[in-house]
């Protein structure tokens, strides 16, 4: 069964007829919980068997996003894990911790852990980021995600480097609107570090929405193809993965069926979104006999040369 380009979300936590049908229709790539999603480990467990047994032999992958910190979605089921900013650039305790986070995350049923955060701070305040970054020396933040990656490797669990390429120093939520990110090449070649020296072994990359002075572009770079474009050329081989398009930095710019078209266009290996199954159904009805989105969905086996694993 062919596997459509997408990264989509359920609309509560109840396994069952409704979301095997849903998944059976939509045949995503994907699917991402929230912490709305977790009421209990045997729940969840039940939940993410569904998904994975809806669209057997070849079930989509299960994703959380599992830093610890102001992140922690497993608070739901009542765990408590530091975040980035705690960890001081300890490299063992950030590999201890992901390690326990990934155990955690692979008992109960998930594939993918949307982390680690490889943006350089500083993260100012208001901007989503406080509390989530590992430092602002590029070293550091490399070293830290290694040891993050490694963590989650250990219990089979596949990570994701992100914001590509760099949030930063940001003076904006991209939940709320589009960060504009001054500086040249020279500038921002720091935030790229952590990505050159990881990116030919993670198997996923979440592209950000931001517009770049160093790109030369007034377009979020989740819709650039220059993004793309440079995220290559540091070695990346896996799966690169839009941020939510229904985020508040692209969401007012065009309907959710062009942005899903246009981040495919540019370069995007998969489209992520959060919203209600039936837009979903609407949005993947309006593209799927699209040039761009039939092209992508024929690549999802080979991201680039290679399969995406853990």
């Amino acid at each position: 069964m062919t596997r459509n380009p997408v990264w989509i979300t359920l609309d509560g936590p109840e396994p069952g007829p409704r979301t095997e049908a849903f998944l059976k229709e939509t045949t995503p790539y994907g699917v991402i919980l929230f912490a709305r999603h977790l009421k209990s480990a045997a729940q969840v467990n039940e939940l993410c068997q569904c998904v994975h047994e809806a669209l057997a032999p070849e079930p989509p992958k299960i994703a959380l996003d599992q830093e610890g910190g102001r992140v922690n979605r497993l608070a739901a089921l009542g765990y408590s894990f530091p975040g980035a900013s705690d960890l001081d650039g300890e490299t063992e305790r950030t590999r201890s911790l992901a390690s326990e986070m990934a155990g955690l995350l692979k008992d109960l049923g998930f594939d993918v852990d949307f982390a680690p955060v490889a943006d350089l701070g500083p993260a100012f305040k208001g901007t989503g980021l406080e509390g989530r970054l590992y430092g602002e020396d590029p070293m550091v933040v490399t070293a830290c995600c290694r040891a993050f990656l490694a963590g989650l490797a250990k219990a089979g669990v596949a990570g994701c480097l992100k914001h590509f390429p760099g949030l930063g120093g940001s003076r904006v939520d991209s939940h709320r609107a589009l960060p504009e990110m001054p500086g040249n090449e020279e500038e921002r070649a720091p935030h790229l570090e952590p990505y050159r020296r990881l990116s030919k072994n993670v198997p996923y990359a979440m592209v950000a929405h931001g517009s770049y002075e160093f790109l030369d572009s007034t377009v979020p770079s989740s819709l650039d193809p220059r993004s793309y474009e440079l995220l290559r050329s540091l070695g990346f081989k896996g799966y690169s993965v839009t941020d939510d398009l229904k985020m508040g930095a692209v969401s007012g710019t065009a309907e959710l069926s062009s942005l899903v078209l246009s981040s495919l266009s540019a370069g995007a290996s998969l489209a992520l979104w959060i919203s209600s199954q039936e837009e979903s159904l609407s949005t993947l009805a309006a593209v799927s006999d699209q040039e761009v989105f039939l092209a992508s969905r024929s690549r999802l086996g080979h991201p680039r040369g290679r399969e995406a694993k853990p």
